[in-house]
């Protein structure tokens, strides 16, 4: 008979834990080797995986070929490590671990694993937890769940010890993450989220890595070897980092001793005051992290009611000390740190996954915030003695959002960038949430709309995690709606705290065609004013910027090349030419080089009898003034490259929320080309392509239509609107 289970994948240690036939409670699976918890490590023999104690041992010993501590990468494409000339990443690695544990577990249990409940450090992003997600379906393992390690060692503790209202700070210190999240318990096995917050590359290898430093330093004094240590003299030291750390927590003295090769034996002492001194900086970053959250949930260092403690490396005397000067009161440390999380995740391995909630935000300081108005947190209800609960079909996990999800949009007076927060952090999840956003099409039916998505909640989109770039492909062209049409985009954080974005058209039953393409390298654009003439200025000459439907483009930007290549253009060349426009109202210029390049230049208006706008291209200069139409390009014709030329015109602004028109005359060396259009309206864009060579002049490649600049990006000066949800 299948069985279900749950997993501690941990960074340093792992474990598996099933609920009890007998007495209904969770329990610890032993490995192979008869232990409770797997170290996280790997040696590879001959190209084979090899795990658990030997693997361990190895890793001390400084052996090659071992890895450990990969979890920390989860998330990232490229190679962790590279063994016999094969890469791994972190996932790869993680997939072999969980298949090891997954066959241990089933030998012990002579049954196999139906599906499990694995946990992650509860600040890990969506693409960490993809990534495990990805991880176990290799190892053959069927997720049921994913569920964050704090909640799930709350769960473990609550069993024999539920206080009914009270509100229970976790600090979980693992061998490779922090996470330190506020829970409430509720009546009858309520246990809900309030806040978290964390830091997934600080851990007790980073205590480690101090004493190492320390050591090197010592035995450089005592035998002379090279402070900075060459690879053999830090393998030595390193396998004896984590042995001193255990000492010290029950010494407060520890002598070391060893032998270098050239060198002989030698002996240094360190001390735990020493010790703590020279990792007071790590202590006081996981302090900054609970103080963050006890001040997003608005309550006090009084209002926590208990600390407990989870995570091998709390065993260190200075962080129940630490935490303890912190809170006036002692931790909790009763719970086995190093088994708490897998008996947790146990326990949600018997439970149904939940239905999404509805979104409940307010407006705060300006920002948007979580709802906790019913959580009841802030009150002074009575804590209840503690008792056990009557079984574990009582107890009901309610898990929040640790990032909140935003996308990059333009400020509604359109002169910056910044991070429009949909679903907000700490929100209960799953939780989904819809807008509807007024779209232009075009009418040859290839409009796209680009959605950035963020993971933070810093107003700067560049602050926030970028995980994805979604793109809504297939948009109906509807001329009778006036090249406009409804496009509803629902946002959200499944049950494991990963993201989905999905769009429809109008009143549509079945989603758009949506892609999700890779996040360009560069992003600094986002960083920068959306106004073209702000941007000249900070840009200089060779970085003009420009403002096109909220997106600003940046030379050999990846946006552009893919821009240039999707339309036929090469990316190769320099140019000069000389072009002049007649309109009613300010335009933006933008001409793409067939090198892939951009220029940018604007007529600042209103002009009724046209503009006329000065570039120097050689010196990337710019002036504006008003006069009839004229050739406005200087440049010499033997620089001018052959190829395709791109020049995009945008309406900058639109007055008394009219319609105007334009026409934009390209004069390139005695060739003159236009075109014309007599309703453009704010934002819209016109595209002319025009094939450049010596002998043949210029020719019109192509010509567009206008089309709204939210064709790139869903933003906030679009109109925009809350609507249902949809599953």
């Amino acid at each position: 008979m299948a069985v279900s289970v749950g997993i501690d994948l941990g960074t340093t240690f792992s474990s598996v834990a099933i609920i009890d036939k007998q007495t209904n409670l969770p329990k610890i699976v032993p490995n192979r080797e008869g232990g409770k918890i797997t170290p996280s490590v790997i040696q590879f023999i001959n190209g084979k995986p090899v795990f658990g104690s030997e693997a361990e041992s190895a890793f001390n010993a400084g052996e090659p070929n071992c890895i450990a501590t990969f979890k920390r990468n989860m998330g990232k494409s490229e190679p962790y490590c590279y063994i016999d000339g094969k890469e791994y990443t972190a996932e790869d690695l993680s997939a072999l671990l969980l298949n090891h544990l997954r066959e241990s577990a089933e030998a012990e249990l002579g049954e196999s694993i139906k599906d499990a409940v694995i946990t992650v450090p509860a600040y890990f992003f969506s693409t960490e937890r993809e990534a495990t997600l990805n991880a176990a379906k290799r190892a053959g393992i069927i997720v049921k769940r994913i569920i964050d390690e704090p909640n799930a060692a709350a769960i473990a503790y609550g069993l024999n010890n539920w206080r009914e209202n009270a509100n229970i700070l976790v600090y979980d210190l693992g061998g490779g993450t922090f996470d330190v999240t506020l829970t409430r318990m509720g009546k009858d096995g309520e246990l809900t989220t309030i806040t978290t917050r964390g830091n997934h590359e600080l851990g007790g290898r980073d205590w480690d890595n101090r004493i190492e430093s320390m050591l090197i330093d010592r035995f450089a004094d005592e035998v002379g070897i090279e402070s900075d240590g060459d690879s053999e003299t830090k393998l030595i030291i390193r396998g004896l980092t984590e042995g001193v750390k255990k000492q010290l927590s029950v010494m407060h003295t520890v002598k070391v001793t060893t032998s270098f090769p050239n060198h002989g034996q030698a002996t240094v002492t360190i001390t735990r005051e020493e010790f703590e001194s020279g990792t007071r900086d790590l202590i006081d970053r996981t302090g900054a992290l609970c103080q963050a959250i006890l001040d997003e949930a608005g309550v006090n260092k009084s209002s926590v009611t208990d600390v407990l403690l989870v995570g091998g490396s709390t065993r260190m005397p200075q962080v129940s000390a630490y935490l303890t000067d912190m809170f006036g009161k002692k931790p909790i440390s009763h719970i086995n740190p190093d088994e708490a999380v897998a008996l947790g995740a146990a326990v949600q391995s018997s439970k149904e996954v939940e239905s999404y909630t509805k979104l409940t935000a307010i407006v705060k300081d300006g920002k948007k915030v979580t709802d906790r108005s019913k959580l009841g947190i802030s009150t002074n209800a009575t804590v209840q003695p503690a008792k056990k609960l009557s079984g574990i079909g009582l107890m009901n996990l309610c898990e929040t959002t640790a990032h909140a999800m935003g996308i990059i949009a333009v400020s509604p007076d359109g002169k910056y960038f910044f991070n429009d927060v949909i679903i907000p952090a700490n929100h209960p999840r799953p939780v989904k949430f819809a807008k509807a956003f007024t779209q232009r099409t075009n009418a040859n039916g290839d409009t796209e709309m680009e959605i950035f998505v963020l993971q933070g909640d810093n107003d700067k989109p560049l602050e926030n995690q970028i995980p994805f770039r979604y793109v809504v492909s297939s948009i109906r062209h509807i001329s009778k709606q006036r090249n406009k049409t409804l496009i509803r985009v629902q946002y959200s954080y499944d049950h494991n705290g990963i993201i989905h974005v999905e769009a429809r058209q109008e009143d549509d039953n079945v989603n758009l065609p949506m892609r999700r393409d890779s996040v360009p390298v560069d992003m600094s654009i986002y960083g920068l004013p959306v106004d073209a003439n702000s941007a000249n200025q900070n840009a200089g000459a060779k970085g003009l910027m420009s403002n096109w439907g909220g997106v600003n483009l940046v030379p050999t930007s990846g946006y552009i090349k893919e821009r240039v290549q999707k339309a036929g253009g090469s990316i190769e060349g320099d140019i000069c030419c000389r072009l002049a426009w007649s309109n009613h109202d300010d335009l933006d210029f933008h001409m793409i080089e067939p090198c892939g390049n951009e220029i940018q230049f604007s007529n600042k208006g209103p002009s009724p009898s046209g503009g006329l706008l000065d570039v120097d291209m050689n010196a990337g200069e710019s002036s504006c003034t008003r006069s009839a139409v004229e050739n406005i390009f200087y440049g010499n014709e033997s620089t001018m490259l052959e190829g395709l030329y791109h020049l995009f015109v945008r309406q900058y602004k639109q007055r008394e929320s009219t319609s105007v028109g334009f026409e934009v005359e390209c004069d390139i060396f005695g060739d003159i080309v236009s075109f014309k259009y007599d309703n453009a309206v704010r934002g819209d864009v016109t595209v002319m392509k025009f094939q450049y060579s010596r002998t043949g002049g210029i020719t019109v490649v192509e010509s567009l239509p206008p089309a709204n600049t939210s064709e790139n990006v869903a933003n906030s000066n679009s109109e925009e609107r809350e609507v249902e949800t949809w599953d």
